[in-house]
C-alpha cells in the first residue's frame, strides 16, 4: 500500500473526543490538489460541509477532519468558527482560507471546541513535516482519527500501471450507521497521483460514488455531514485512452470502502448483497433494490434468517414497481454472514446491485445510547 506522491497524512488527538484520536489532515507537499466532491443532499447541511461545498473547486492545500463532533446546528455562530478554524490553518500554511476543505463527523447540536482544533494544528503538523517517511504510521493514524461507532479503519488501495507508468489511488473511510443513499453518516478522501482535469474527475467520481456509497444503506437514514473527496496531486500525466483504466480504479476502492461500511453496520450480524435485475431501466432496479434493503421489516426477517419474500414484493409495490406472478426471488442460505438476494423482475434487461445489512436488538441498543 503506497501513498500517492504529493499527498502526507496524519492524526492526532486534539481534546474534542476524551482520549481517542480526532483530528486528521490530508496536506499537498507540493503546489496545491486538484479536488472534487460528493456531499450529502440533506438540506440541514453541517457547517463543514457549507464550506468544503463552497471551496471544493479552489486549489486545495489541505483537508481538515474532526470526529466526535458533528460540528452541525449547534450555534449561531457555528458557521463563523469553521470558518475561524479552516482561516488559522491557512494562516499556518501560508495560503488562503480557500484553500482549505474540512470534513466533520460525530454527535449533531454539540458546539466543536474551535480553540482545542486550532491547538492542535502544531501536532499534525509537526508530524505531517517530520514523518513524510512514515507512510504506513500516516495512514494508520489518519484512518483512526476519523471514526466514530466504527469499529474498524477501513483502507483501500489499487494499483493502476500503464507500461511503464504507476498510478496509486489510496482510499480512507468512516461510517457504520445512519446509512443510506445521497450518502450516509460517511466520510470519504480517494487519494490519487493522476494528472486528471477537474471535469473527468468529477466524471468519474460520479460514477464510482452513484455504484458504491449511492449503493448501500444500513438504516434509511440520511446524515447533515456526507463527504466524499476525490483529490489528486496532478504528478503523472494521464492520456484519454488511460483514464477508464484510472476509472476502474477509483471505482474498485470506492466499493471497496462502501462494503466495508456495511460489514461494519451497527449491530449487524448479516451483509447483504441484493441485485435485482430483469428491470426495464437502471434506475428502476436501483430503486426497487434500496427500498428492498431500507425494509425494516425484510432486515428484520434477514436477522432471524427468515426466507419471507412477501416482504420483498411489498417493498418493490411501495417503490412502484408492479410486477408479475412470474416474479423471480432467490436466497443464498441465510444462516451464512454473507448473504446474496436475486429479485428478477422480468421485465427488461437492465440490473443493479446494493448492499445493506440486517436490522438487530443490538442496532437498537446502540443508537438508544448514542449521545
Amino acid at each position: 500500500m503506497i501513498v500517492p506522491a504529493g499527498f502526507s497524512l496524519w492524526g492526532a488527538h486534539s481534546g474534542v473526543k476524551k482520549q481517542a484520536l480526532d483530528l486528521g489532515i490530508i496536506y499537498c507537499e507540493g503546489d496545491f490538489f486538484r479536488g472534487v466532491g460528493s456531499f450529502t443532499k440533506n438540506v440541514n447541511p453541517a457547517y463543514s460541509v457549507v464550506l468544503s461545498k463552497k471551496n471544493i473547486n479552489k486549489p486545495i492545500k489541505a483537508v481538515l477532519v474532526n470526529s466526535g463532533n458533528a460540528n452541525c446546528f449547534s450555534h449561531p455562530r457555528g458557521l463563523a468558527d469553521t470558518t475561524q478554524i479552516i482561516s488559522q490553518l491557512a494562516v499556518k500554511l501560508g495560503v488562503k482560507k480557500d484553500n482549505i476543505l474540512i470534513a466533520s463527523t460525530g454527535i449533531i447540536g454539540r458546539r466543536l471546541p474551535k480553540e482545542k482544533v486550532i491547538a492542535g494544528f502544531g501536532l499534525l503538523l509537526d508530524n505531517v513535516s517530520r514523518k513524510r517517511g512514515k507512510q504506513k504510521e500516516g495512514i494508520d493514524k489518519f484512518a483512526n482519527s476519523i471514526l466514530t461507532t466504527d469499529t474498524f479503519e477501513k483502507i483501500s488501495y489499487a494499483k493502476v500501471n500503464f507500461g511503464k507508468k504507476q498510478i496509486n489511488i489510496l482510499g480512507i473511510a468512516k461510517g457504520s450507521g445512519m446509512i443510506c443513499p445521497d450518502m450516509a453518516t460517511l466520510l470519504g478522501f480517494v487519494m490519487t497521483d493522476a494528472d486528471v482535469s477537474a471535469a473527468d474527475l468529477k466524471r468519474i467520481l460520479k460514477t464510482a460514488v452513484d455504484d458504491s456509497f449511492n449503493s448501500i444503506t444500513v438504516d434509511g437514514c440520511m446524515s447533515t455531514n456526507d463527504t466524499v473527496l476525490l483529490l489528486s496531486s496532478k504528478k503523472v500525466k494521464l492520456t484519454k485512452d488511460e483514464l477508464s483504466g484510472f476509472s476502474s480504479g477509483v471505482k474498485r476502492v470506492c466499493l471497496d470502502l462502501a462494503k466495508m461500511m456495511v460489514k461494519d453496520a451497527e449491530g449487524a450480524t448479516k451483509f447483504v448483497e441484493i441485485e435485482v435485475k430483469g428491470a426495464a431501466s437502471v434506475k428502476e432496479a436501483k430503486k426497487g433494490g434500496l427500498f428492498i434493503a431500507n425494509s425494516n421489516l425484510f432486515k428484520c426477517a434477514l436477522y432471524g434468517a427468515n426466507p419471507n419474500w412477501g416482504r420483498i414484493i411489498g417493498a418493490l409495490g411501495h417503490a412502484g414497481i408492479k410486477v408479475k406472478d412470474n416474479v423471480s426471488i432467490k436466497f443464498t442460505p441465510l444462516e451464512k454472514r454473507e448473504i446474496k438476494v436475486t429479485v428478477d423482475l422480468k421485465k427488461g434487461s437492465f440490473k443493479h446491485k446494493v448492499y445493506t445489512s440486517d436490522l438487530t436488538p443490538a442496532y437498537v441498543k446502540i443508537n438508544a445510547d448514542y449521545s
